[in-house]
């Protein structure tokens, strides 16, 4: 019998952090919708401990609108892998087929929907010149974003994931918001990969200030500095990295000093004190704080004995 997911992938797994198989587990929530001809991924379930999925992924439109949760994921060239949070949303258009991993870790509830579009299907729709802008050249295969999702978006995404109807009429539903949100995201991406294309050059000091906070994240980083090696002035800054990235600077190392902190609970088993200064707090109980706002539970239920 195939498997759901060769619609999208040619070859695929999905496997815990002890080596387990769990791609039974994913299939379980993976439904696929005729109209418009796309792959449904509910994720809707914590994650009971690191998860990695690899594969060789099929060209076409890929979508992920993330309520709760994060991780990361995308081909596996470095400049075009992303990081994705709460409230947003991942858009990555493939040209032709690539080589693609990502990984969540355990601990995290997540709250996701994924849809993913064939080429095929975007053809079928009439998007074919949609699609093919979203790429800077001709020579280019790949296209990846991350946005702050927009409320619309975000409420389509919950109904799909916590439907109030069943049977047939679920099925009409779900259908009708893939549609939508393939309208809504193809639309926005495509107004995104013009500035891009637009201000490329400063795109690409934009990754690299991203790249170098995530290479040290321990560093006391200020705005100023990092607008300075960007070469923008601080006044808009923010701006522009809120735009590349849906964060501000400043949220973007906050979240990411955090997730390290989780991370190395998880995985190193390391004191709470430890990552709090980890995460650049000097008060643990200011870390804990910070860390239950953001991720929504307490940072000992990562702790390898709960």
């Amino acid at each position: 019998m195939t498997h759901i997911y060769h619609r999208i992938f040619d070859q695929f797994r999905v496997f815990d952090s002890e080596g387990v198989s769990r791609e039974d587990d994913f299939e379980g929530t993976a439904q696929w919708l005729e109209s418009p001809g796309c792959l449904f991924q509910r994720n809707n379930f914590i994650l009971d401990r690191m998860i990695r999925s690899e594969g060789m992924i099929k060209a076409g439109l890929f979508v992920t609108i993330v309520l709760k949760g994060s991780g990361q994921g995308g081909p596996h060239r470095d400049v075009t892998r992303f990081r994705y949070s709460e409230n947003s949303i991942v858009v990555m258009a493939l040209r032709k087929p690539q080589l693609w991993s990502g990984e969540a870790s355990g601990g995290v509830r997540m709250f996701a929907a994924g849809l993913a579009f064939p080429k095929a299907s975007i053809d079928r729709l009439g998007l074919q010149r949609e699609f093919l802008e979203l790429f800077s050249s001709a020579e280019s295969d790949e296209f990846v974003v991350t946005l702050k999702a927009p409320p619309r978006i975000l409420a389509m995404a919950t109904e799909m994931l916590s439907p109030t109807l069943d049977g047939r009429a679920e099925e009409l539903l779900l259908s009708a918001h893939a549609m939508e949100i393939l309208a809504r995201v193809i639309s926005i991406a495509g107004e995104r990969a013009s500035m891009e294309m637009a201000g490329d050059h400063k795109q690409r000091r934009l990754r690299a200030i991203r790249d170098a906070i995530d290479a040290d994240l321990r560093r006391p980083w200020k705005v100023s500095q990092l607008a300075r090696e960007a070469g923008i002035s601080r006044r808009s800054f923010n701006t522009h990295f809120r735009r590349a990235f849906g964060v501000s600077a400043s949220e973007y190392l906050r979240t990411r000093r955090l997730e390290s902190a989780r991370d190395a609970i998880i995985e190193q088993g390391i004191s709470i004190n430890e990552a709090a200064y980890l995460a650049g707090y000097g008060n643990p109980a200011n870390f804990a704080t910070a860390f239950r706002k953001h991720f929504g539970y307490a940072p000992s239920r990562c702790r390898p004995s709960n």
